[in-house]
This record gives C-alpha cells, structure tokens and sequence, in this order.
C-alpha cells in the first residue's frame, strides 16, 4: 500500500513553506560579550592615546560590511547596585547603572580628537562611536539626551565619529523593548567606553581615575536586511503560489 502525504513534490503547500523558510533567512545574526570597564574614555577612539593620558583606551568591535543593526544588552559588572550592575564616576560615591540612573550629575562633553560632544540628563552611561578610520576634520553635531523620554528611541542612526547614548540597550530603564542602532554607511569600526570630564562638563582629558566598576556589554550584529514580520513573509508566500498557479495554467 502506496501512503500519500499532502506535501508532494512540486506542491503548493510545499513551496509555501519554501517560500517561508527563505523569508526568514533574509538576515543573519551574530553575538558576542565584552568588558567595558568606566575608565575606558570614548574620545581615544581610533587614536593610539586617550587625550591628556585621561583613562584608558575605549572597547573596539570590527563590523562586517553590508546594512547592520546592533543591539546591546548588560549582562553583568564588578559592582552591584541593589539588584543592577553599576559604576561610579566619583570613586563610589554615587554608583550609577548603564542609563547613568544614580549619577551625581547631570553630563555635557565637549567635541574633542574630531568626535561630537554629547549631553545628557545623567552622567556615567554607556557610551559608543562608530568609525571608518582615525578621525580628522570638523567634528559632526553634538547629540542631546538631556530631554525628558529623549533616551527611550526605538532606533537610532548616529553618523560616523558622532558620540551617542548606548545605555542598557532598552527603551526604558532595565525594562521595555529592544534599541536598534543603525550602522552608518562606511562604518568599520565600534567603539565602546564612557564620556567623562572634571565635574562631568566640559573636555575629556581628565578626572577618569576615579571611576570604578564595568559592565558586561552584549551586543548582536544584525547583517544584511532585519528579518521580515510575517505580513513580508505572508506577500511572499502569496506570490510564489501565485507564480505557481501561473505555471500550472499554462501547462
């Protein structure tokens, strides 16, 4: 006795699954984990040194080529605050989580080694640049955080040697939804670290020896188009039983 099986070869419902399975392998993924430890100053990014020897070199991560996502979560530290991860900008007098919840003070660096400056309401939060070499010329505008929900994005698009917020990599404080950030075209280069000065305002060419405490930092790299929702994936379907049903006509 022959057995039947309603997903023969050549059959609509077998390419459907076809056409599915090719919709959702439109983007590939990859993850790692790394340290970044609060004396790594973002403004040494793509130089040899960090300027006036202030803290240490930031975290690099090579980028693939191709359209990219990243998302970054924190998944530990060498300080703990109640239940969260910390580090303090002032040798602990204040710790401060990845968003700078906790901080002493307010922040605004000023534009330095052709990098923006940045602002925000909270100091000590991580921070990342991207880069397509060592950077010279005009520094790009400098990005604001100070407003209130102005942290919350959903997704952001920094340009190359802009500065600009990572925090814990969600849309609310240790809670909500996943941050996309877009990788500028000709970006090569992440880096990760702190932006810092005396008093939290002004260069960063000082005062990172008495930060202490790092975070775990992980981050995935998104390569190619992000993978569509089902909506994409049903039109796709759609039309490849729709050129199936033509085929079959014409027989």
């Amino acid at each position: 006795m022959t057995r039947t099986s309603n997903y023969r070869a050549g059959s609509p419902a077998r390419y459907l699954l076809v056409f599915i399975a090719l919709g959702a392998l439109c983007g590939t993924a990859s993850a790692s984990t790394l340290t970044v430890a609060g004396v790594d100053n973002i403004y040494g990014a793509g130089f040899g040194s960090t300027p006036g020897g202030a803290g240490s070199l930031p975290i690099a991560i090579s980028l693939a080529g191709g359209d990219q996502i990243l998302t970054f979560g924190i998944t530990g530290g060498t300080n703990v605050c109640g239940s969260t991860w910390c580090v303090s900008f002032d040798n602990g007098g204040n710790f401060n989580d990845a968003d700078g919840i906790g901080s002493a003070s307010d922040m605004s660096n000023n534009a330095l080694n052709s990098l923006s400056g940045i602002s925000a309401a909270h100091a000590g939060f991580l921070t990342g640049v991207f880069e397509s070499g060592t950077p010279s010329g005009s520094a790009p505008a400098s990005l604001d955080f100070t407003a209130v929900g102005s942290t919350g994005f959903s997704s952001l698009s920094p340009l190359l040697d802009q500065t600009f917020f990572i925090g814990d990599g969600l849309t609310g404080d240790g809670s909500g939804s996943v941050q996309n950030f877009i990788v500028p075209t000709g970006a090569t280069t992440l880096y990760l670290g702190f932006a810092d000065a005396c008093g939290h305002h002004g260069d960063a060419t000082g005062c990172y020896a008495d930060n202490v405490g790092s975070f775990e930092v992980a981050y995935s790299e998104i390569a190619g188009a992000p993978e569509p929702g089902t909506p994409g994936l049903l039109a796709l379907a759609a039309a490849g039983l729709a050129l199936l049903r033509r085929r079959a006509a014409s027989r």
